[in-house]
């Protein structure tokens, strides 16, 4: 036998000694510790489900039936999720989507990218045809909407999150309001929106009184938010002027959450929930909202489509009306490489340059008046029929020369009170973006009648007006 069998048949034989009082209470002591821990984790969770209710939409998780477009292996922590706001005037989520954004999360840097896309932009929505881009969620929902922006974009969206304007004023007063400047002229607009609100949604008519930089209440954040038919305080126009107030509050909620303490941020979350309604679980919700904390978190920003790539910015399409027509396929290589690859817009553009191929394959595309008759066109993109455009602008019904900056980036968290105009990027704004807003039982028909660039260029003031009477009701 040797040693080591002898060791074993050693400790076979070896009396176990009995366990004294001291050992047999630390295992009781042990075992209720244990069973106290499991008992709170449910607890815990229980509680968890009854205070944090919220509208959980779960949709599908099959890419193909959102039409998602995945990113190589190694670039999978980066996450896209779509921000929707809605009027829904019944708080049921449903309508056409007033404002679209693209909302990009790098889990590995905490990097943060808020991408907000033209409402009017023209697209082909499966199913549809060619429609304004906000009349995919109206005619099937977030899931539709979501593979509506895959498609055009070539993206990886899974999910979603949907804020009405009433929410999205009780989300900003939990927060504190936001600090903005404004203009003497955007003043009267935004009372004439908070008037509006009040009318048709019950908010309070909390009017703001003076110009210049302030904070602003939830009502009055929305109402700048929709403002569009004057300047912003950089000059920016139009529905590229409303593109830039909305995520220039969309920023200042997201500096607000990064200066609040980790502690008061299951606070803000119960606040927040009732008013959203996302596809996404607690978990992805506390997991994103860790990454906020995170040391190295930053956040840039930017619009589709960018300065100087429009093709026209007025583009009627029968039976859906004006349109913002620019390069979809350039427009996704910017998005692509902004997400992915981390390369700026100004960044690509100086490298690639702008393409403007016009792809449009429907008939009688012009920048002239329609009607609002829903789209019977099924015809999709036909990339046969492009053609280069120069990024000097030969096109005639070019009527776009927007100053809304194409990326913007604040690394520092700290309030702004607008958006940074670029080095090399003009702060006026000639353009005359329509930015026509539908009625939700027309998904996506224009009941605007619009003019030719050239007559709006020299009639400003008689055309606004006309297309004030006709934009109210539905937009504002």
């Amino acid at each position: 036998m040797n040693t080591l069998q002898k060791q074993n048949k050693g400790l076979r034989h070896r009396k176990r000694k009995p366990l004294t009082k001291k050992g047999i209470l630390w295992i009781c002591l042990g075992s209720t510790l244990g069973a106290l821990l499991l008992a709170g984790i449910i607890f815990g969770w229980i509680w968890f489900k009854t205070h944090f209710d919220y509208d959980h939409n779960p949709i599908t998780k099959d890419p193909d039936q959102l039409g998602v477009v995945e990113p190589p292996d190694e670039l999978k922590h980066i996450t896209n999720i779509a921000l929707f706001g809605i009027d829904s005037r019944n708080d049921d989520y449903k309508g056409l989507s007033d404002s679209i954004m693209i909302i990009s999360i790098n889990t590995k840097t905490g990097s943060i990218k808020l991408v907000s896309v033209m409402r009017d932009s023209l697209v082909s929505v499966e199913g549809h045809g060619y429609q304004k881009i906000n009349a995919a969620y109206s005619y099937g929902g977030p899931e539709l909407a979501i593979k509506t922006l895959n498609q055009t974009f070539r993206l990886n969206i899974m999910n979603y999150a949907t804020v009405d304007f009433v929410g999205m004023a009780e989300i900003v007063d939990a927060v504190g309001g936001v600090e903005v400047e404004l203009t003497r002229a955007e003043i009267f607009q935004v009372n004439s929106c908070i008037d509006e609100l009040a009318q048709k949604r019950g908010l309070p008519r909390n009017y703001v009184s003076k110009a210049g930089v302030q904070t602003l209440s939830g009502v009055q954040a929305v109402a700048f938010s929709r403002v569009r038919y004057v300047p912003t305080v950089n000059g920016t126009r139009d529905d590229y002027g409303r593109t830039e107030r909305q995520r220039l509050v969309m920023n200042q909620l997201f500096q607000k959450a990064l200066n609040l303490p980790l502690a008061q941020y299951p606070t803000l979350i119960k606040m927040m929930l009732p008013y959203v309604q996302t596809s996404m679980g607690y978990d992805d919700i506390f997991a994103l909202a860790k990454i906020l904390k995170a040391d190295s978190v930053s956040m840039q920003q930017g619009r589709i489509p960018i300065d100087d790539s429009v093709i026209s910015s007025g583009f009627h399409v029968p039976y859906i009306g004006s349109c913002v027509y620019y390069d979809l396929e350039f427009a996704a290589d910017l998005l692509n490489a902004f997400f992915f690859d981390d390369v700026t817009f100004e960044d690509y553009v100086a490298e690639h340059g702008i393409r403007m191929n016009k792809w449009y394959g429907g008939s009688s595309g012009s920048s002239s008046g329609g009607s609002s008759k829903p789209s019977t066109n099924t015809q999709k993109p036909d990339s046969s029929q492009s053609t280069n455009e120069t990024t000097d602008g030969s096109d005639p019904t070019d009527t776009s020369d927007s100053s809304d900056t194409g990326t913007t980036t604040d690394k520092e968290p700290s309030v702004s009170t607008s958006l940074p105009i670029l080095p090399g990027t003009s702060t006026t704004n000639s353009s005359d973006a329509t930015g026509d807003e539908t009625s939700d039982t027309d998904a996506g028909a224009d009941t605007d009648t619009d003019t030719d660039a050239s007559d709006k260029e020299s009639s400003a003031d008689s055309d606004k007006a006309t297309s004030d009477a006709s934009d109210e009701e539905n937009d504002e």
